[in-house]
């Protein structure tokens, strides 16, 4: 985990730096940036959960890095990276009131395909795109913890991009559909993991 947030720090440090040398560019096909967002978990179950479980849902939040290429001045291809902080579990209230964690760190790599609508400095935007989610987590320390599975979610969502004088800020509103089960807990069937997150971009 350790390594996971230094890696991101020095992508994060690195990005910010470059993306200072290009701010005096008026286009470019490439543009590197990064961002910071909340999230919110919607973990669901197909079934009916065990009487003594219930499904926690909660707020997070996400940094990460990403890459812009221009195909035409409208039509955008982002490859993204970025580490996700969840908050989503099931609690059983047993005689240990155990929970099973939900994506507690993740690492996500998505692709998304952007389409911009105008091109003034003020332009709106929609997105869609895989999106995989890798759980990072240590060892469970009892045979009563479980992993989590990783995931394939499609994303889309909507932005709005603002051009200054020194950088482009992009907030958007991200949904991500989680397609796999992600669940390790024989108590438990079918997990799906969804997530609603309001991302800011800076490039």
């Amino acid at each position: 985990m350790k390594n996971a947030v230094l890696l991101t720090s020095m992508l994060l440090w690195s990005v910010i730096v470059f993306s200072q040398t290009e701010s005096d560019k008026d286009y470019s096909k490439f543009r590197f940036g990064f961002n910071l967002g909340a999230n919110y978990s919607n973990l669901k179950s197909k079934e009916t959960l065990p009487n003594n479980a219930k499904i926690s849902n909660g707020v997070g939040f996400s940094l990460g890095v990403f890459m812009d290429y221009s195909i035409t001045e409208n039509f955008i291809f982002s490859p993204k990276s970025e580490l996700s902080f969840y908050n989503s579990s099931v609690e059983f209230s047993n005689n240990d009131n155990s929970t099973y964690e939900i994506f507690p760190i993740s690492l996500n790599f998505m692709t998304h395909f952007v389409y911009k609508i105008g091109n003034s400095k003020v332009v709106p935007y929609f997105f869609a795109g895989p999106n995989l989610k890798m759980p990072i987590s240590k060892k469970p320390e009892s045979s009563s913890e479980f992993y989590t599975n990783s995931d394939f979610a499609i994303d889309f969502g909507i932005g709005l991009e603002n051009r200054t004088k020194y950088f482009i800020f992009a907030p958007e509103l991200k949904y991500s559909f989680g397609l796999l089960n992600i669940n390790q807990n024989p108590t438990l069937q079918t997990l799906n993991f969804h997530n609603i997150s309001l991302i800011l971009n800076f490039k």
